[in-house]
């Protein structure tokens, strides 16, 4: 064998061994760029801030190119259980933390910082084809308990009442119990995600739903809210002002870390005039820059 021959060959041995050297430099150099508008992060997020959370980091990405947000769905008791085992370091809610939960991260010592980002209504939505406008107060409560079960009691058709909402620690039912100061019982069917709930209620002319995501492409439209005589839309003004629609989700953003990092630019986008915008353009309110919200002619 010539000495030619014989280097070609050991070259050829080295080359994996030699590409796979390059490669863990190159891994090591990457991790070394990230930054606030660079890198790669998750963000676990309850499943009525979903679609929005996943359209920021849309909004994020078409900003900066080299930044990927990852959104996991989960519901809100897991995602704060994760925060409190060290599992994740940064979450997004459909609500704000409640005094408990708030005092469990106090007596573990774990810092919590909490950013409101923006409001949406909860709905409540029939088939187009009930007759029924409106709930008040006492009927609304009628029905969560279960002495109103017939739609013909409200006014409408001979059609029992089929109420589907979320879980009671996701936001929309945190805001119905909040407004009613809780409930011993609710005759309903609790459903664990919104498209476990459309799926359920599918072809029911007799449905009433807590909902609270876009509701445009649905076949169902929202009842209004009766205050002193007067029918209230819910929409992102009449859930802050007066006459007020008393339902509505606050999304929030809440973290355990101070870390200049991936996540820390994702939050600056969200609470900055661009991530601001982009709630509004998807129909929310924004929590941090003052807008001027047009009320909605229905």
């Amino acid at each position: 064998m010539s000495r030619e021959t014989a280097l070609k060959r050991r070259a050829h041995c080295y080359a994996p061994l030699l590409l796979c050297i390059l490669a863990l430099i190159g891994c090591g150099k990457q991790g070394n760029v990230e930054s606030t508008t660079a890198g790669h992060a998750v963000i676990g997020v309850s499943d009525a801030a979903y679609k929005m959370a996943w359209q920021l980091s849309d909004a994020f990405r078409a900003q900066y190119p080299s930044a990927f947000v990852d959104i996991v769905r989960e519901d809100s008791r897991v995602l704060l259980d994760s925060l409190l085992n060290g599992k994740t370091e940064q979450i997004f809610l459909d609500r704000p933390i409640a005094r408990d939960e708030s005092l469990v991260f106090k007596q573990t010592n774990i810092k919590l910082l909490t950013y409101p980002v923006a409001y949406y209504p909860v709905f409540l939505l029939v088939s187009r084809e009930n007759p029924v406008l409106s709930l008040d107060s006492a009927s609304f409560r009628g029905i969560l308990t279960g002495s109103i079960s017939n739609w013909k009691q409200l006014g409408g058709m001979n059609e029992p009442i089929r109420l589907y909402v979320p879980e009671s620690r996701e936001g929309a039912m945190v805001s119905v119990l909040k407004f009613y100061g809780g409930l011993d019982s609710i005759v309903a069917e609790v459903c664990s995600t919104a498209t476990v709930m459309l799926s359920k209620a599918k072809d029911d002319d007799g449905v009433l739903l807590v909902y609270s995501q876009p509701i445009e492409e649905l076949p169902y439209r929202p009842l209004r809210w009766v205050v002193a005589y007067e029918m209230v839309y819910p929409d992102v003004e009449t859930i802050l002002e007066g006459p007020i629609y008393p339902f509505r989700l606050l999304l929030t953003y809440m973290t355990t870390r101070s870390k200049l990092d991936l996540a820390a630019g994702y939050l600056t986008f969200l609470v900055g005039n661009l991530g601001q915008r982009t709630f509004l353009e998807a129909g929310y309110r924004p929590a941090a820059v003052p807008v001027k919200i047009t009320r909605r002619n229905s």
